[in-house]
């Protein structure tokens, strides 16, 4: 049986997470002094590298933090900081260094010809905050719903980025900076309230703080 709730709850997170609305502006940038049709093709093999990359990470990331003899409960607590964080830049209108990256990287990222997989997919779109959610996410996929719900959460939201990045020219000329600056805000919040959730269920399962009841 298909788990509703958990799939509303993962891609809520994940779309939070991902954010099409800031990733657009970027991608303008990135693809500055292109044409449409040119700007299509990145956006096209940006989408396709940020699902294979969603993918590798889902199917990977459980193996990594075994390797590693990393609890799941730590790895929790430690993306929901690092996800609150990133919310907090949000919601002030910075730009979170995990994704935006170092001065020494932006500036190496100026100069790259083909931004499609890198800047871009990574660590733009994917960075260190979205593999903790897939990763984090992927714990609760116990039973077939659960999976089955998992995987249509990555394709949803992979899919609204994809559309985002490929109609981006034309809504950059529609929307208004006040509106795009209001959608940052909100998925900040959102994002702010799911890394606390994430934070107090590691601290529980950790039980570093009471269960409830």
């Amino acid at each position: 049986m298909f788990d509703l709730d958990f799939y509303v709850r993962f891609t809520a997170a994940l779309f939070a997470i991902l954010n099409p609305p800031v990733n657009m502006p970027i991608f303008l940038s990135l693809t500055e002094g292109r044409t449409t049709q040119q700007r299509q093709a990145v956006a096209i093999r940006a989408t396709i590298a940020v699902l294979i990359t969603c993918i590798l990470v889902a199917v990977a990331g459980r193996a990594v933090l075994s390797a590693f003899s990393i609890d799941i409960n730590s790895f929790r607590i430690a993306g929901g900081i690092l996800l609150f964080t990133i919310s907090l830049t949000m919601i002030s209108g910075a730009r979170h260094p995990s994704h935006a990256g170092q001065p020494g990287e932006r500036a190496q990222q100026d100069a790259v010809d083909d931004p499609a997989i890198y800047p871009l997919t990574i660590p733009i779109i994917v960075g260190p905050g979205t593999m903790s959610t897939l990763i984090i996410f992927s714990e609760s996929t116990g039973t077939l719903g659960g999976l089955l719900a998992y995987g249509a959460g990555i394709f949803t939201v992979v899919a609204i980025v994809g559309a985002a990045l490929i109609v981006a020219p034309l809504l950059d000329r529609m929307v208004s900076q006040t509106a795009r600056t209001v959608s940052i805000r909100i998925m900040g919040v959102i994002l702010a309230a799911l890394a606390v959730e994430m934070i107090v269920n590691g601290l529980r399962g950790a039980q570093l703080v009471p269960l409830p009841g």
